[in-house]
């Protein structure tokens, strides 16, 4: 593909912006409630960053409402939303695998329906990443598609969209080899728009480093 990933995903969110938050209109989505039960597990003022946060609802508002929260997203005109939906959160516009932290400095970091959208061979560089933003023991709550799909663009929602990823196995075995200690790890299913989905829901901690 000539033109990068990125591009494609920041273009198609812009567009999507409305008609995705619509999606979930009417359903339950898993998102919430798993972000509640790793929000229960940290410290009052934990510092959480929001990876792909999109308009930052509900999960960046629900982050603000008891930790310092921290959200990124391709899409600028998601970020124009979520300043506007949760303005006491720290938010920015940019690519999640051109992100730069100095280490351990989140408490957790989560991404619902993000890791979908970077090439799957890039998956590992991805949890590095992670893995090296994180504090000692730090929590990780993530989602990836549970079937093979191959650096993919299709029409969703009536726009180009970029898709990528492994099957659920494999990206179970990429975070552990990653230094993620997994606590959970369930296929669950939801629906999109009346479609089924299915996502890997991934619970993780930092390994805390040998003394």
């Amino acid at each position: 593909m000539s033109e990068p990933v990125a591009d494609v995903v920041a273009r198609g969110y812009d567009r999507l912006a409305q008609a995705y938050a619509g999606l979930e209109d009417g359903v339950e989505w898993p998102r919430l409630r798993r972000l509640r039960e790793l929000l229960a597990r940290l410290p009052q003022g934990s510092r959480v960053l929001d990876l792909g946060c999109g308009n930052g609802v509900p999960a960046t508002a629900e982050i603000a409402k008891r930790h310092v929260a921290f959200g990124v997203d391709v899409s600028p005109r998601q970020i124009e939303l979520a300043r506007q939906n949760v303005p006491d959160a720290t938010l920015s516009v940019g690519d999640v695998l051109e992100l730069r932290y100095e280490p351990g400095s989140f408490d957790a970091i989560v991404a619902f329906y993000t890791f979908d959208h970077i090439p799957r061979e890039r998956l590992p560089e991805m949890l590095d990443l992670m893995r090296g933003w994180l504090a000692d023991g730090g929590w990780a709550l993530f989602t990836v598609e549970a079937e093979e799909q191959v650096d993919t663009v299709a029409k969703w929602l009536g726009e180009p969209m970029f898709f990528s990823s492994y099957d659920a196995e494999t990206s179970r075995r990429l975070v552990a080899e990653a230094g993620f200690e997994i606590v959970d790890a369930e296929v669950e299913e939801q629906l999109e728009g009346g479609h089924p989905v299915s996502y890997l829901w991934i619970t993780a901690r930092r390994r805390e480093e040998e003394r």
